[in-house]
């Protein structure tokens, strides 16, 4: 069934998009929750005036995100954790502990967006790349030392 995406679906589509999916998704889950409208000729046109406003927000939703990702490029965040003699770490840094030691700085960031290959597990200075939307990144250093 084609449809039309009145919001964002992660992973799926943008808003404004027309895509195909199986009828029974649509039916029983995206239409009764207003995600999305069956792409009818008239649904379709009204996809048309309203592209200029998603364009718009679209927009707006970039430059916020490269806005608040020059302000965490600033940004140093600092973790101390319990680590061996020779700055091996007992357990891991991970995501939601960078999450939670940027959000005590003052900014409000899920620990989906920060993008770690695998946990820290070493003593030390780490680059860590936050996916705040699209192509707004930004780069934060994280500096894990051992708990004395």
């Amino acid at each position: 069934m084609k449809v039309i995406f009145l919001k964002d679906v992660k992973g799926t589509a943008l808003e404004g998009e027309v895509k195909d999916v199986k009828d029974g998704y649509a039916r029983n889950y995206l239409i009764p929750r207003g995600i999305v409208a069956p792409a009818t000729e008239a649904n379709l046109k009204k996809l048309e005036t309203r592209k200029d406003k998603i364009k718009e927000k679209e927009e707006q939703k970039l430059a916020a995100a490269k806005e608040k990702a020059e302000k965490l490029n600033e940004l140093e965040v600092e973790l101390s954790v319990k680590a061996g003699e020779k700055g091996r770490l007992f357990g891991a840094v991970t995501s939601q502990d960078i999450a939670e030691a940027i959000k005590a700085k003052g900014f409000e960031l899920d620990k989906k967006d920060i993008e770690l290959d695998n946990p820290i597990k070493e003593t030390g200075t780490h680059s860590v790349t936050v996916g705040l939307y699209k192509d707004a990144k930004a780069e934060i250093k994280v500096t894990v030392t051992a708990e004395e």
